[in-house]
């Protein structure tokens, strides 16, 4: 009797150690609690007309259709009248003709940020209003990081703009101080300029229009890097 008071305490404690053998063994295949909080939300396609392509992973390019699910490590380009509407939670994206729009993989250190990289072209942005900033454009001479506002961007190969429509946006380019820039104002960066310029955007709108894309090269294809900034609290 006595040996058959000991056996099953040993039997369950045995068990246990060969339950916690085999955590330890897989756990490294697992993604742990904190790395599945840093993944970024996918988005939705609510709408897409016109050419529009996807790739993930640098893979192949593929049909983008409304209703599609886009994760990160994503690519979207339009071509000619195309656009795109993109949206999680409450931030929605909508992208025009002839632009190029990353979602990238997660970084160290993003956090609750939500990023993208716009590498060419125009998109409209309407972003959720919360405390704190977490909504960050890369463009390659720009960069704007928002708590909750609506403003578009435009990125050509020779500079970018951001135009606010609502709120307050900061904005910075490479080497140069975070400026804040309100409602109804323009700012713009320029190739191979570390400083911005800040107009009235109803001046902004009066100068002449950029020069059509080059019908013969309808999908856009980056060659420029973009920057990134860590910026203040708005």
């Amino acid at each position: 009797m006595l040996f058959n008071s000991f056996s099953a305490p040993r039997r369950r404690s045995s068990l246990v150690l060969l339950f916690a053998l085999f955590l330890l063994a897989v756990a490294p295949g697992l993604p742990r609690a904190q790395e599945v909080a840093a993944l970024p939300p996918s988005w939705i396609v609510v709408a897409s007309q016109g050419p529009a392509e996807v790739r993930h992973d640098r893979g192949a390019w593929l049909p983008l259709m409304s209703g599609a699910v886009v994760a990160a490590a994503s690519e979207i380009r339009t071509g000619p009248a195309a656009e795109v509407l993109l949206q999680h939670g409450g931030d929605r994206v909508h992208l025009m003709g002839q632009s190029y729009l990353e979602l990238p993989a997660a970084q160290d250190g993003d956090g609750s940020m939500t990023r993208l990289v716009q590498w060419l072209g125009s998109a409209l942005f309407e972003v959720d209003h919360r405390p704190d900033p977490h909504f960050e454009v890369d463009t390659p001479y720009l960069t704007a990081i928002v708590k909750g506002t609506a403003f578009a961007v435009d990125v050509t190969r020779d500079g970018s703009a951001v135009v606010v429509t609502e709120g307050v946006v900061a904005v910075a380019t490479p080497g140069g101080a975070v400026t804040k820039v309100a409602a109804g104002m323009t700012a713009r960066g320029y190739a191979g300029l570390s400083g911005l310029t800040v107009e009235d955007s109803a001046a902004a709108d009066s100068s002449p229009d950029s020069p059509p894309a080059d019908a013969a090269h309808p999908w856009p294809a980056p060659d420029f890097q973009p920057i990134t900034h860590t910026f203040p609290q708005m």
